[in-house]
């Protein structure tokens, strides 16, 4: 029966029956994908002011300054975020339909927190595509249930998986909450608001969320890929509030603003003060200002992409594939 299922899998999805999670090496800022955003005045380029904000309902985060925010909010025409390929023919990967929920102050930007409306993937032909979701859909209702699995309506799983389509960096969070005890864990839903600001999301159920909220400061290191295994050794310290520093398994070193235990191995290390916190739904959304920022080494980083995401990379850009890749799953 399993053989049945894995020939019948290998027919349904071919050569794009990769992981959801893909792990590649990329320089930072990553020039793969843009992201526009189009309907609110001149089309803008959002790659580097957006971020997943929350899993259910799916929520994206962009920084936008004040007018833009209240523009969107009236916008009588659809708002729509799209995603491009930067270099070769600049083709369309994706777009997804959105419409402003709320926002929230960061500095003299806002965090616009958009919801979706649709969700157009061009990655793969539709059927194939059309295969993998309902495979999904399948596996999510049918299958063994993860551990703090969040539900997820369709639209919201695909504009998830079009939103990898834009590569998301992944890095480890120090929280102190003493001199011998904190936190660390990987996380990769967050993205610069501007003007000195940053944004990142938690799982709202999970310990961790509650201790980022009750101390108000955090160190984020950048990790090089070839530290990848180090968001895979960590990642269940999300459901622990707190661990002792000699609990980390590798070297770590103080930072420099707040004195927090974070790798020796990271690439950048930036320090951020929270200053505003908002609940949407599975995830709280905090907004920090950046304190102190870092650049100790250079070098690939460690980044994520959806394995639709890479299929298209393999066929259209084998050229891409020379880049290191990983596809187990990571955090």
């Amino acid at each position: 029966m399993s053989f049945l299922r894995k020939a019948i899998r290998s027919l349904l999805l071919g050569d794009s029956d990769l992981p959801q999670q893909c792990a590649v090496g990329l320089r930072d800022p990553q020039s793969e994908v843009r992201v526009v955003l189009h309907g609110v005045g001149a089309p803008r380029d959002v790659t580097w002011r957006h971020m997943i904000a929350c899993a259910s309902p799916f929520t994206i985060g962009i920084g936008l300054d004040g007018e833009a925010c209240r523009e969107a909010a009236g916008a009588g025409s659809p708002v729509t975020l799209r995603f491009f390929e930067s270099e070769g023919n600049q083709r369309l990967l994706a777009e997804i339909g959105i419409r402003l929920s709320s926002s929230v102050p960061a500095g003299a930007q806002e965090l616009g927190l958009f919801e979706i409306d649709t969700c157009r993937n061009y990655c793969l032909p539709q059927p194939r595509l059309w295969a993998h979701y309902l495979l999904l859909a399948y596996l999510r209702s049918h299958g063994p249930k993860k551990a703090g699995e969040i539900p997820m309506v369709a639209s919201g799983v695909h504009a998830g998986i079009a939103c990898f389509t834009c590569p998301r960096p992944v890095v480890l969070v120090s929280v102190p909450a003493s001199d011998t005890t904190g936190n660390m864990f990987p996380m990769n839903l967050m993205g610069p608001v501007g003007d000195g600001y940053f944004a990142f999301s938690l799982n709202s159920t999970r310990k961790a969320s509650p201790l980022v909220q009750r101390v108000g400061r955090v160190a984020l290191s950048d990790l090089p890929f070839d530290q990848s295994d180090r968001a895979r050794e960590l990642r269940g310290n999300h459901r622990r509030e707190s661990i002792g520093w000699d609990e980390i398994p590798f070297s770590t070193r103080l930072s420099a603003a707040f004195g927090i235990p974070v790798p020796d191995f990271a690439l950048r290390v930036r320090e951020m003060e929270v200053e505003a916190i908002r609940r949407l739904g599975s995830h709280s959304v905090f907004i920090a200002r950046v304190v102190s920022e870092e650049r100790w080494s250079d070098g690939p980083q460690f980044f994520m992409i959806h394995g639709i995401y890479q299929a298209w990379r393999l066929r259209k850009r084998p050229d891409l594939s020379a880049l290191p890749t990983d596809l187990r799953p990571a955090c």
